[in-house]
């Protein structure tokens, strides 16, 4: 549950996090509606909203909604299909790939 919570807490306290990254995680659309209706406050706020998942997560399609949904609002993320299921060794890929970023921007 750690990246629902990540996308979850994160985009409806953008005034305490400027940095979300969501691992093989998903949020359902109206649970951060406040952030997608807000795509020049999200934006201006976040430095960095890192979403991954694998191709044979079972969070897929869910993920697929909210980056749609993300698109469509505007809101500025990274998105990162990779090989993979919902797995540490996936994960560990992705944080790999992740923690550098918290210290480039």
């Amino acid at each position: 549950m750690g990246g629902w919570q990540s996308l979850t807490i994160g985009l409806n306290a953008r005034d305490r996090f400027a940095y979300i990254g969501s691992f093989s995680g998903v949020a359902d659309t109206e649970a951060v509606k406040a952030a997608l209706d807000d795509c020049a406050g999200t934006n201006a706020k976040l430095k960095l909203l890192w979403i991954a998942c694998g191709k044979d997560d079972f969070l897929l399609e869910r993920n697929n909604t909210l980056i749609n949904a993300l698109k469509a609002a505007n809101v500025k993320h990274e998105w990162y299909l990779t090989e993979g299921d919902h797995s540490w060794p996936v994960w560990r890929g992705y944080l790999s790939e992740f923690l550098p970023r918290l210290f480039q921007l």
